[in-house]
């Protein structure tokens, strides 16, 4: 047998010893990996992009409540506070004893149930195009710390009044209720 023939018979490409592809299935696993890395990153960007939206969105909300809420104190403490009472234009009474509060079974949505003003639409609509609302309500005489109660002293005629704003981000998505109370 001729040594040259044999040797080439173990040897098929020119002399080189056949491969087994595991180079290429390596390869390709690295390639799956790197994929994997560039999907979950990708994720996670798209995740933060989203979180960062949200919290300016409800920023935003706030910022508007906020304009609201001072919108809110400035009508009750006019010279001449309005008339409190009726279900609407945003000025109430207090819910009777036992019964929920006004700014949590109110519907906001409802233009004549809340109160507006032009001076806070313009606020709000330079934030991009938020919403804001707000509602005063009058709240029952309650005795100030200190004051006497003997029929033959004259009594403090101070008035309390809560003022409750809500805000809605520029997505919609995001909500902010605010409130404040204050004694005239």
């Amino acid at each position: 047998m001729n040594m040259k023939s044999a040797h080439r018979n173990a040897f098929p490409n020119n002399g080189r010893p056949a491969q087994r592809g595991a180079a290429m299935v390596i390869a390709l696993v690295m390639l799956l990996v790197l994929t994997l890395l560039a999907t979950a990153s990708a994720r996670m960007t798209l995740l933060e992009e989203r979180m960062t939206g949200n919290t300016q969105d409800r920023n935003v909300a706030f910022q508007a409540a906020e304009a609201a809420l001072r919108s809110g104190e400035l009508l009750a403490q006019a010279p001449v506070v309005p008339v409190f009472g009726g279900a609407s234009g945003g000025l109430y009474k207090p819910a009777d004893p036992g019964d929920e509060p006004v700014w949590e079974t109110l519907n906001w949505d409802n233009a004549a149930a809340v109160h507006a003003d032009a001076g806070l639409e313009a606020v709000v609509a330079a934030l991009g195009g938020a919403t804001a609302d707000y509602i005063v309500e009058q709240l029952p005489r309650v005795p100030t710390p200190g004051e006497s109660l003997a029929a033959d002293t004259t009594v403090d005629e101070a008035t309390f009044y809560r003022v409750t704003a809500r805000g809605v981000g520029i997505a919609g998505a995001a909500t902010v209720t605010l409130q404040t109370t204050f004694k005239r």
